[in-house]
């Protein structure tokens, strides 16, 4: 227990959750509201596929004024398993800032995970301020991770700016023709043999197709079957579709979808994908595409770093980056260099707890 003048910190557990909610819909509001839920609460910290979550308070007197959470999450780096935490939710209220309570959690938060062994803890900080914090105590920024998107329906988008819906019809056209002119014309590629369909329950196929995908990235996060059904499946507040491509009777990868707000537009987002070949990553787009459009999305989104293939390969099937960048870092508690490479990574909103 670390004391600071007439407040301190602690390590917290479920007994704290009100306080800990409250202390949430003071400094956040109503942004992800369903955060507010306490049984999104279990459901992250306390049911995790990894092991219990790492609460950690600062308390004045009976009163929760600071708060900060590390996930336990296995890695595979370069083919063996590691454990790492995703760091999440540092907050602190807005009566008792500037009091070096964001610091004493963070560095508490650091301590206790080297005491439980993690290599290294991640984080996708968004404010300034934060991400400046975490540096000043020994974070460093990764790679920074660019939303792209794809545009379906160009008056909806065109629309969002206009508020006039004639006009909206008659510029989305205009601006889906320039579109067309440099991306419509290339010939989609031929993928036979793939077969792409919605599956509700994950059965042992994924659990070997890790297997083998866990060495295509030389640092991923596991997505066995384990994690992916605790992530997706027995989510309790969101709804995602998860999709399986197969050639023959061999899982090649899979697409996991979500309708919503991204950038204040009728979105739907691809929220983790992985693969164990280009083709098959390609017809999983393809297939994500094609169910925005029937679902009349106006634009499929995609987080992802920017030196990964996948960013690549995206861009060449019309995919255009966004004003939207996240930033992934990481707190390390070994020397190892490949962890600090920009190149070695791939996460996505998958690995991360916004969508």
């Amino acid at each position: 227990m670390e004391k600071r003048k007439n407040w301190k910190v602690r390590d917290g557990d479920e007994k704290d959750l009100e306080g800990i909610l409250s202390l949430r819909k003071i400094v956040f509001g109503e942004m992800e509201k369903d955060k507010l839920d306490p049984e999104f609460w279990r459901w992250e910290f306390n049911n995790g596929p990894d092991g219990k979550a790492f609460i950690y308070i600062a308390e004045d007197a009976d009163k929760i004024i600071g708060h900060f959470a590390d996930v336990p999450r296995r890695f595979s780096i370069q083919g063996e398993i590691f454990l790492g935490t995703l760091s999440l939710d540092l907050m602190v209220h807005p009566g008792y800032q500037k009091r070096g309570i964001f610091f004493s959690l963070a560095r508490y938060a650091a301590e206790r995970v080297r005491n439980g062994h993690g290599l290294f803890m991640t984080a996708y900080p968004i404010r300034d301020e934060t991400i400046h914090g975490l540096k000043k105590i020994g974070w460093r920024e990764v790679v920074e991770l660019p939303v792209l998107v794809y545009p379906i329906r160009f008056p909806g988008i065109v629309n969002r700016y206009l508020h006039c819906m004639p006009l909206s019809l008659l510029i989305g056209g205009a601006v889906r023709l320039v579109y067309l002119f440099f991306f419509g014309r290339k010939k989609k590629k031929e993928v036979e043999g793939i077969d792409i369909d919605e599956v509700r329950q994950l059965d042992g196929k994924f659990d070997r197709f890790w297997q083998e995908a866990q060495s295509v990235f030389p640092i991923i996060g596991v997505r066995d079957r384990n994690f992916l059904t605790w992530r997706y499946l027995q989510h309790p507040t969101r709804t995602y579709t998860v999709y399986r491509a197969t050639k023959g009777k061999e899982m090649r990868g899979y697409i996991v979808l979500r309708k919503v707000n991204l950038l204040e537009f009728n979105s739907a987002v691809i929220v983790d994908l992985l693969a164990l070949d280009e083709e098959t990553a390609s017809a999983l787009v393809e297939k994500g595409v094609d169910l925005s459009r029937r679902e009349r999305i106006d634009l499929l989104g995609f987080m992802v770093p920017k030196p990964h293939p996948y960013y690549r390969n995206l861009k060449r099937m019309g995919f255009l980056p966004s004003l939207k960048t996240f930033l992934f870092m990481i707190y390390p508690h070994s020397a190892n260099k490949a962890l600090l490479d920009p190149t070695g990574w791939y996460v996505n909103w998958g690995d991360a707890d916004v969508i």
